[in-house]
């Protein structure tokens, strides 16, 4: 039988399962980001010089130094598999913050390495990891807010989204051979309009369709909030001669 349409009490149900989820897999990200900062750090045999001043390198972000390939496939896998099984009742939560916590995980090196350039005062801002935050949930906020209101339909960004992420990566890519710091902040500063139309496609998405994913759903939110994040802590924690 042609399932009926959801009428509004149940599409604010809906919205605010999807926004609950999606604010619980920050909530498990920033504790995975925690642990990798900190823990074990006063028994790590990792260390880099950062001008007068040796710096131990907690275990984690060292793992994730040595290997980097390691460092995009398993958070990546993870997110992955709570992708797959977003449809399977109870087994998708684990999975959402399962992945949203090795996502968190994963993050350690990112915000390492903006702390150690802070602390150096080689960064634009004095405090990248706060001020980046900041900036993301005032960008996230105002772009769905924005959604909310004028109750636009922005899926014509359908398009421009996925061509723009296939650019993302090949550029990416493109700057491992490359190796240039003004063409990483080029990126970072192309990336930060492209998941903020992100924001906007799927915020709208989330309105306008009959949607019963809510798990799918709190998981594009997610991976839009994060990266927009990264893109812009990319930006505030370069180098002033970047």
């Amino acid at each position: 039988t042609e399932r009926l349409a959801e009428t509004p009490r149940e599409k604010l149900a809906f919205l605010q399962k999807v926004y609950g989820l999606f604010t619980a897999s920050l909530a498990t990200a920033a504790l995975g980001a925690i642990l990798a900062l900190y823990a074990g750090a006063g028994a790590s045999q990792m260390a880099l010089q950062a001008g007068s001043e040796t710096v131990t390198i907690p275990p984690l972000v060292a793992f994730f130094v040595r290997h980097p390939f390691l460092g995009f496939l398993i958070p990546f896998g993870a997110i992955m598999a709570a992708s797959y099984l977003r449809y399977k009742p109870g087994i998708n939560l684990v999975a959402l913050f399962g992945a949203t916590f090795i996502s968190g995980i994963s993050l350690g090196p990112a915000l390492f390495w903006a702390q150690l350039m802070a602390t150096s005062g080689a960064s634009l801002s004095a405090s990248p990891i706060r001020d980046a935050f900041l900036l993301t949930v005032a960008g996230f906020g105002g772009l769905t807010g924005y959604v909310f209101v004028t109750k636009r339909d922005f899926s014509f960004l359908g398009g421009f989204v996925s061509i723009g992420l296939f650019v993302l990566i090949g550029a990416t890519l493109l700057n491992l051979f490359i190796g240039s710091a003004a063409f990483s902040l080029a990126i970072a500063s192309v990336c930060v309009i492209l998941f903020g139309a992100f924001v906007l496609y799927d915020t709208s998405r989330l309105l306008r369709e009959d949607n019963r994913d809510p798990v799918g759903g709190a998981l594009a939110l997610y991976l839009n909030f994060v990266n927009l994040f990264l893109f812009l802590l990319r930006i505030l924690a370069s180098g002033r001669r970047d």
